[in-house]
Parts: C-alpha cells; structure tokens; sequence
C-alpha cells in the first residue's frame, strides 16, 4: 500500500463492500468513535449531485481496494444508505502518522459531545489510543484527569460526579450474589 504518487488523485468511486475497508491503523478508533458517537439523525446526501457532495480522502492499494482512516459518521452513511451513488474522492499516497491522527482526531472530537459518559470515554482512550497522538491532538503532555477536563471543557468535580453515578448504577443493576432472601421471603407463605 506504499504508494510513491505525491499528488492525490480525484475521481469519482461508487462503493461496495468489497471495495472499501476501514485502514489497519484506523480500525481501534473507528471501534472507540462506534461506542462513544452519539445517535443523532443524519442529513440525506444521496440527493445531492455527485458534485456536490463533500470529497473524501482515502487510500488505495494495487487491488484498487479504498481505505478510509476517517470521516467515520460519512462513510457510516455510505455503508449504509448510499451504496449506489458514486462518490468524489480525494485518494492520496499513504502517510501513516496522518492517518493515525486524523482517524483519532474523529475520536477525540467526541469529548465535546452531550450526553458523552466522559469516564468511559477517557479509559477507552487511555487502554486504547496511542498517548503521544491524543496528547499532540489535545495539546497537552500527559493524558491526566485534570488535562482531559480542561480540554473537553468540564470541571473536575462533573467528571467525578459522573464516575460515581456510573459506579453506583453498575452496583444498583445487578442481582444480589446471595439469593437466601428470597427463600426466606417465600418460605413463610
């Protein structure tokens, strides 16, 4: 997939499944961007002219086989609603270190999201993200509490709030491991 074109190429692709892959180094963000996206109803771009329609950036290999790295929502929408339509797209010799950090750049835009679980979130990225991509893209030098609070725009004390409301959901859901009371509530009758 190492291509030497230096220029991209533009060129209108109608997709299937068969021919569009999420790229090896951008399948953990697309996993993380899936759980944590927020559902929102999307706008009905297979009515626009192909024209019109915002170009994509990908890159290809000899198999003519397209790997996006980002755009995660829009090709959602591709997969999904508009398999048949043809498509402007920007397709670029491969460069890694932008793949990598415009597939998480989708990912951490996500920290501005409402309703996002900002706990959830921060311990995916940190299990899962490489620190020195999310740390650049933050503008921040080490993944902390305290940094990602700043960045996302919330205090501290709404972080820890929302920690411990999910912890005590998590413990309020389950069954108790004992079950005795409920022969000794049935027991009697």
């Amino acid at each position: 997939m190492n291509n030497i074109h230096l220029k991209p190429t533009q060129k209108f692709i109608t997709f299937s499944k068969y021919n569009l892959v999420v790229h090896q180094d951008a399948q953990k963000a697309l996993l993380i961007w899936h759980q944590f996206r927020p559902r929102i109803a999307s706008i009905n771009m297979a009515s626009l002219d192909d024209y019109y329609r915002p170009p994509l950036r990908l890159v290809n290999d000899k198999n003519e086989t397209y790997y996006f790295f980002n755009e995660f929502r829009r090709f959602d929408e591709i997969l999904i609603e508009e398999m048949n339509s043809r498509q402007p797209c920007l397709v670029a010799a491969e460069s890694l270190r932008d793949i990598k950090r415009l597939a998480w750049s989708e990912v951490v835009e996500l920290a501005f999201s409402r309703g996002i679980n900002h706990p959830e979130f921060l311990k995916a990225l940190s299990s899962s993200a490489p620190k020195s991509i999310i740390c650049e893209l933050m503008n921040i030098e080490r993944l902390t509490v305290d940094n990602y609070c700043r960045f996302a725009g919330i205090s501290q004390s709404a972080y820890e709030y929302q920690q411990c409301k999910l912890a005590n959901d998590e413990v309020m859901l389950g069954l108790p491991k004992n079950l005795n009371w409920m022969d000794a509530s049935y027991g009697a009758h």
